[in-house]
Order: C-alpha cells, then structure tokens, then sequence
C-alpha cells in the first residue's frame, strides 16, 4: 500500500517537469494571440495615460481661474496692465480719497451753518427793533422747548446793545 501511494505521489511530481530545455518554451505564441494580447494591454495604457494628461490640465486651468479671482479675466476683454505710473494705487490713494471726501463734506457743512447763522442774526436784528416785548417772550418760550435759550439770548441781547 506504502509503495502505491509513493508511486501515485512520484507520478504526480514529475509530470511537470519534462521540459528542461529553456529553447523549447516559447514565451511569445503567435498562434495563441499572445501579442494581441501585449497590444490590447499597451493600448489600454495609452488611454488612461491620456485620460490623466487630460485631467490634469483640466484641473490646471481651474486652477488658474481661481488665482485669478475666479474670473476669467482675458475672456470678458479686461486687461489688468499697468500702463505708466500709476499714483493713486493700493490703500494710500482709499485713504486719501475718503479723507478729501470727509473735508469737502466739512466744508459743505460749515458754508452752509455759516449762512444760516447771517440769516438768524438778521431775524434777531429786525426783531428787536421791532421792540414788541409779547414777540421777545414767545421766541424765548419756544427756544426753551429746543433747549436753545442761552443762544437766542445771546444773539438778541446782543442787538439790544446796538
């Protein structure tokens, strides 16, 4: 029983191995259609390699649109080129420019108190030489509901004395 399973087993181990002549396995059989096999496989490669080189500059391009603010600035016709010397530039010319506005907005303001200030002593003027004193006490009642007494005090009590 020993030998029949010893020799079943040797059978079997040498049934493989009965080529030793390295010329004698071809590795390329044309007839089996191994090398359209290498081809298929190559050009399977190829393809994916371009899907990734595409891929790529796909995410290239996006990534040039974001850098630039996520405009594409030369398809809509702007064109950021500096063009001479460029003065009012960056955060100075901001400052400066909120800064002339606040002045003009002053000035506006000031001119126009100023105005209203000659016309209110004008008032005062032609009403004290009115000398009605019902007058006098009806503009002092209502400037003290505005809490502006001691101004139109001030400008009456001054065309008093003149």
């Amino acid at each position: 029983m020993k030998n029949i399973i010893l020799s079943i087993i040797l059978c079997f181990s040498l049934v493989g191995c009965s080529n030793f002549n390295p010329r004698m396995q071809n590795k390329i059989d044309n007839k089996n259609g191994k090398i359209d096999e290498i081809k298929n496989n190559q050009n399977g490669l190829m393809l994916e390699l371009g899907k990734l080189r595409q891929d790529a500059e796909i995410q290239n391009s996006q990534l040039k649109e974001v850098q630039q603010g996520m405009l594409n600035l030369n398809a809509t016709g702007i064109r950021n080129e500096n063009k001479g010397v460029q003065i009012l530039q960056g955060d100075g010319a901001l400052i400066l420019i909120f800064a002339l506005g606040t002045v003009a907005m002053l000035l506006f303001y000031k001119r126009k108190s100023d105005k209203n200030e000659k016309i209110a002593n004008i008032m005062a003027k032609e009403v004290m030489l009115l000398n009605d004193q019902k007058l006098n006490d009806k503009i002092l009642n209502l400037s003290i509901k505005t809490k502006l007494e001691k101004d139109v005090y001030k400008m009456m009590f001054k065309h008093i004395r003149k």
